[in-house]
């Protein structure tokens, strides 16, 4: 759905502070009148913030100025748009004014700023209800129309009145006026807007895209805007279609048809200006690179052309800030740096980056010869390559793609699969495949070599070329390698074959893989004597045996060759034993799968907590998004739900960057699971449709049932057994193969809670079935009590219940345990009598563990019937894991409130009201305000 079909003020991105600041002054300025200012550089959402608190404003009238940078010299140009607006209202009706009136004149030129103040003080008094009045771009407000306001302003300040101007970052009269109201009131505020966060960016990219960005892509657009939220709109929204076309949205870069929207703006910053302030202006674009003044003169005297850098910097084309005593000047925007240079003529832009070229040095010299370029020059492909392998064995993996991508741009036919080739070798180095993904069809015409064959057998793994990637290994493998260069290359192959024979499902063909890839990465050379420095780094045969260990664990597990397994196992310890790097990551990883499938989790954790500790130096590993969300789903598991919820927003924030794209769809389900259990059904929902558009040949092995266990546990939690036991059968439906099976557990408990014993009795004996249970989501004693209970045998139940709250082992899982808890309660407080203590006891203790873990839904209910077993205290309250403003607004409800008055209230629009009604009933598993009500009678309420 679009804006314009929402109900409700559009979203702001990274604002959400300023508005409710915003809110919150106008909210006591009803009483005591108010001031705000927001100040900010052009672009940065001034105008759509007040815009978004304007509409918000239920009950106010409000009065929007926008002030014009060409009629600040003109006498009252402002207070005439305000008198439009005055003039509309009055001839509009009662509603807004008490009555129609006589027209206000406008002020002529030659009126007196007090006799205007005059007119309009008694225009606004006039006005029914608190007056919320808006000037826009105040820093263009003509000096006679900000002396009027002053007058209008400084007498309405205590009053139900609130002044808020929007500001560039300078001083001006209406900078002042507010200056002089917030020494009179204390109910003001100053809000300086800041550019967009990389996460602010991408928030933005997934509403207007309708699809989620990686951090990478977003850093690019955030570091190309400067985080202005205007140029990234724009330049988002003329990119949809080729966004659309990516391969994958880490791959997407900015194309040059993206600039074409801003020549308007560029020429609107540069009317009425000299020429030297628009050649000043284009030779800084073109430059780029922040330079010392005095060098950007000097290419200016080379070319002969007269600039006037500091005219460019007072349009907003230019920034200039002095460090070490120097100014240095840059483009103000990226964005609009490609805009002017796209205006100029290539003979021109040539000519600069030339001269630019012989003045400059280093890799800034580099760059402009590349730029300058309009022929293949062999000399140049060598020294960017070159420079691509330096910067690689710095580390720098951006500049060296860079470098090697322009060496592929410019090569000639000659030189193009070479320079193809060190682009491939400097991708898989990084893992950042997904920046060459759309050079496949180059890299299948090139001449096939062991360099080429291995660049391209990683691209059709990464692209889900099974077969055709299993057929270049395999042929791989036969070739033989006669040189260091060549064993280097077969040593590499021999652990990546066995990634597409997992990804295929054909685990036994791991093992049958097994002995000759330990003779290849045996037979690896040392890195000296590889003759080719590109292919050196490749010379890593620890790394290569333990990524191939790694695999060969998993595919012993899944082949069932326990023979196998336990002494991979032992050697794959060994092996990793103070070797840290990305291999071990990964090594960890897969067996990590293996631990979980098997049920112990424990080991599982202890791999993940090594693994998720070196990801944080060594980010580029196969798996390392996988180390990210496989650790978060064993500490929701194991009951560690706040560090579950960051590092799984960490990984959904992070999956796009990662090698493996598999891991996306899964961050995003386990992100799911993670709010699924506190009841968050919005939060679940959007990340579960998000997940849905990964393209299905990408998806990676892990438990692939996580979706239908988030919506089973959701469902659950918020006490809906129909949608839980659906869930279920979507889950029994896909047949995942890596399946932990955990949707049978839900099974049991809904058919249960349905009153479907013999339904409920059958799923159970399938739950029950030997090496088919895993305890993660129920203890199989507590699940035969929820088959006995529904089956009428109530005391047999509860004592299933209650031997599986008091086992031991139950405690590696806390969310299950007390749910066995809470059901051992629930059947002895139905006992009454003599079991209201033991009732007590046990629901306490489920109520302590829903709280710490801030499962909201089985907190309430669990608070509920302890209020019909015993006396309200305040540690079990109900409300704990509510925001304070969902307190709020739960608080009026059980005063019986409407949402109107509630809006009013707190000072929100019914908008708002509605949203958070709909939160606060979802999060504590009521179905109505009747039973909000109920539970506020028994429970004391705190705002």
């Amino acid at each position: 759905m679009t804006d314009e079909n929402r109900a409700g003020p559009r979203p702001l991105f990274g604002r959400d502070r300023a508005r409710e600041t915003i809110l919150l002054v106008a909210h006591r300025a009803r009483d005591e009148g108010g001031a705000v200012l927001v100040t900010g550089e052009a672009g940065l959402g001034k105008t759509a913030l007040l815009a978004d608190v304007a509409e918000r404003l239920d009950g106010w009238t409000v009065l929007r100025v926008h002030a014009d940078s060409f009629e600040s010299d003109l006498a009252y140009a402002t207070v005439e748009t305000l008198v439009r607006g005055l003039n509309a209202l009055r001839t509009g009706g009662a509603s807004a004014t008490g009555g129609r009136g006589a027209a206000i004149r406008p002020p002529a030129p030659g009126d007196d700023p007090l006799t205007v103040g005059r007119l309009l003080l008694d225009a606004i008094d006039a006005i029914d209800g608190p007056v919320c009045l808006v000037v826009d771009d105040a820093q263009w407000v003509d000096e006679p129309s900000a002396r009027a306001l002053r007058f209008v302003v400084r007498r309405l300040s205590h009053q139900g009145f609130l002044f808020t101007a929007a500001s560039r970052p300078q001083q001006s009269s209406l900078v002042t006026l507010f200056d002089d109201v917030a020494d009179v009131t204390a109910n003001h505020a100053r809000v300086d807007l800041t550019p967009l966060t990389v996460g602010d960016t991408q928030e933005l990219a997934q509403h207007l895209l309708g699809h989620p960005v990686s951090r990478r892509t977003a850093t690019r657009l955030t570091e190309a805007t400067q985080g202005s939220p205007l140029l990234l709109s724009v330049l988002l929204g003329h990119l949809r279609d080729t966004f659309s076309q990516a391969l994958h949205p880490a791959g997407w870069d900015l194309p040059a048809t993206a600039i074409t929207p801003l020549s308007t703006a560029i020429a609107a910053s540069l009317e009425g200006a000299d020429p030297s302030v628009r050649t000043a202006a284009e030779l800084v674009a073109v430059l780029r690179d922040p330079l010392p003044l005095p060098v950007v003169g000097t290419i200016a005297a080379r070319l002969g052309v007269e600039v006037d850098v500091p005219g460019a910097v007072a349009r907003g084309l230019v920034l200039a800030e002095t460090r070490d005593g120097v100014v240095r000047v840059e483009p103000a925007h990226a964005i609009l740096a490609d805009a002017l240079a796209a205006e100029l003529t290539l003979e021109r832009r040539v000519a600069i980056h030339r001269v630019a070229a012989d003045v400059l040095s280093g890799h800034r010299a580099l760059r402009h010869r590349v730029e300058a370029a309009d022929r293949a020059d062999p000399t140049l492909i060598d020294e960017l390559l070159a420079a691509a392998l330096s910067a690689s064995d710095l580390g720098q993996a951006e500049q060296a793609l860079s470098y090697a991508r322009s060496a592929v741009d410019l090569a000639s036919d000659g030189e193009a699969e070479r320079a193809l080739l060190e682009l491939g070798l400097i991708a898989m180095r990084f893992r950042m495949h997904e920046r060459i993904l759309e050079l496949r069809p180059a890299y299948e015409a090139a001449t096939p070599s062991p360099t080429r064959d291995a660049v391209l057998l990683e691209i059709r793994t990464l692209s889900r070329d099974l077969p055709g990637a299993l057929t270049l290994a395999l042929a791989f493998e036969e070739r033989p390698a006669t040189t260091p260069d060549e064993r280097a290359l077969r040593s590499h192959v021999a652990e990546a074959l066995p990634k597409v024979l997992m990804a295929m499902g054909d685990f036994p063909a791991v093992l049958d893989h097994l002995e000759a890839a330990r003779r290849h990465i045996a037979e690896s050379p040392d890195p000296a004597e590889v003759s080719d420095p590109a292919l050196r780094w490749l010379a890593a045969p620890q790394d290569d045996l333990t990524r191939l260990l790694g695999w060969a664990v998993i595919s012993a597990a899944h082949a069932r060759r326990p023979e196998l397994f336990v002494p991979l196992v032992a050697e794959l310890d060994a092996l990793i034993v103070g070797h840290e790097s990305p291999a071990a990551i990964d090594a960890l990883v897969a067996r990590c799968r293996v631990f979980i499938m098997s049920g112990d989790l424990a080991r599982a954790r202890a791999d993940l907590a090594q693994a998720n500790d070196l990801v944080r130096r060594y980010p580029g590993s196969w798996t390392a998004g996988f180390a990210r969300t496989i650790y978060a789903h064993i500490l929701y598991l194991t009951g560690e739900w706040e560090e579950s919820v960051t590092l799984a927003d960490t990984a959904v924030a992070l999956a796009l960057d990662e090698t493996d794209l598999s891991c996306w769809p899964i961050a995003l389900w386990t992100s799911a699971l993670v709010r699924a259990g506190r009841g968050e059904a919005e939060a679940v929902e959007e990340r579960l449709r998000a997940a849905a558009q990964a393209d299905p040949r990408i998806t990676g092995s892990y438990d692939g049932d996580l979706p239908y266990l988030a919506r089973a546990e959701l469902a659950r939690a918020l006490g809906r057994p129909e949608d839980q036991l659906a869930a279920t059968e979507q889950a029994e439906a896909a047949g995942n193969r890596g399946s932990t099976l955990g949707w049978l557990t839900y099974r049991v408990d809904a058919l249960a809670a349905l009153g479907r014993a013999a339904d409920a009795r059958t799923a159970y004996q399938a739950a029950a079935a030997p090496g088919l249970w895993r305890p993660y989501y129920g203890s199989l004693r507590w699940l035969e009590g929820r088959v006995l209970e529904a089956e009428g045998r109530t005391a047999d139940a509860r004592t299933a219940y209650e031997e599986a709250a008091a086992d031991p082992a139950g405690a590696l899982f806390p969310l299950p345990q007390a749910i066995a808890a809470f059901d051992a309660g629930r059947l002895a407080a139905a006992a009454r009598g003599t079991q209201a203590a033991r009732a007590r006891a046990l629901l306490e203790s489920a109520a302590a563990t829903f709280r710490r873990l801030g499962a909201s839904g089985y907190l309430a209910r669990t608070v509920r019937l302890l209020d019909e077993t015993t006396a309200v205290t305040t540690s079990t309250d109900p409300l704990a894991t509510l925001t304070t403003r969902e307190r709020q607004v739960a608080h009026a409800l059980a005063t019986g409130m409407t949402n109107k008055e509630i809006a009013e209230h707190l000072y929100v629009s019914v908008t708002t009201v509605n949203f958070h009604v709909r939160n606060i009933l979802a999060k504590l598993g009521l179905r109505s305000r009747r039973e909000l009500r109920a539970l506020s009678r028994r429970r004391p309420v705190k705002s």
